[in-house]
């Protein structure tokens, strides 16, 4: 019965997905053809700076912005909308993803790849200030350890700046039902869940 139960969920949740494929290939806003210069406006809340470059650096300004802190501070931090590797999420305004798949693209699977990651998703909420981010794949602690070095390497931040920043580290019940539903925390921060390895 409970082999049954299970291939009819699938069947359901798989029906689901196509349906919402369908529906999004219909309706969906047709954006227009990008231009080949980059947007001069930040869709992030925050301010943007352009630091200059340094002798030891690259020769290319860097772009900053300003990101929101748990305590209403604030911490600047790498450009990371307009890095190349960030995707809008059009489904979802104001949502970007640094790193992992967005999961509707079925006839274009790359318009909805940030980056090589597929063990994790990062989603920066620009209305929030936060990031939402989603450990796909066991051994979920050697995920988090992943993730944590590429959103480090992304924002350009350390560890206590990224402790102080608005997060949630989650996991499904179904990649691991023990820690669903928990915010996990990234590793290195106080009060983060001690996950298996």
């Amino acid at each position: 019965m409970n082999k049954k139960l299970i291939i009819w969920i699938a069947v359901i949740f798989l029906g689901a997905i196509i349906i919402g494929a369908v529906w999004y290939a219909a309706f969906a806003p047709k954006s227009a053809p990008q231009s080949s210069q980059t947007s001069t406006t930040l869709p992030v809340s925050g301010s943007i700076t352009t630091v200059p470059p340094s002798s030891a650096t690259s020769s290319q300004a860097i772009q900053t912005v300003t990101l929101a802190t748990q305590t209403g501070s604030s911490v600047t931090a790498n450009d990371f909308t307009h890095n190349g590797v960030t995707i809008p999420d059009a489904a979802n305004a104001g949502r970007y993803l640094l790193a992992g798949n967005l999961g509707y693209c079925p006839s274009d699977p790359q318009k909805c790849q940030a980056g090589s990651s597929t063990n994790f998703n990062i989603f920066y909420n620009s209305t929030e200030q936060s990031f939402i981010i989603d450990l796909s794949e066991e051994p979920i602690g050697q995920t988090r350890l992943d993730m944590e070095q590429s959103l480090a390497a992304t924002l350009g931040l350390t560890e206590q700046q990224m402790c102080s920043l608005n997060y949630y580290v989650g996991v499904t019940r179904y990649v691991n039902s023990q820690f669903a539903g928990k915010n996990l925390g990234f590793s290195f921060c106080p009060g983060a869940t001690v996950l298996p390895k």
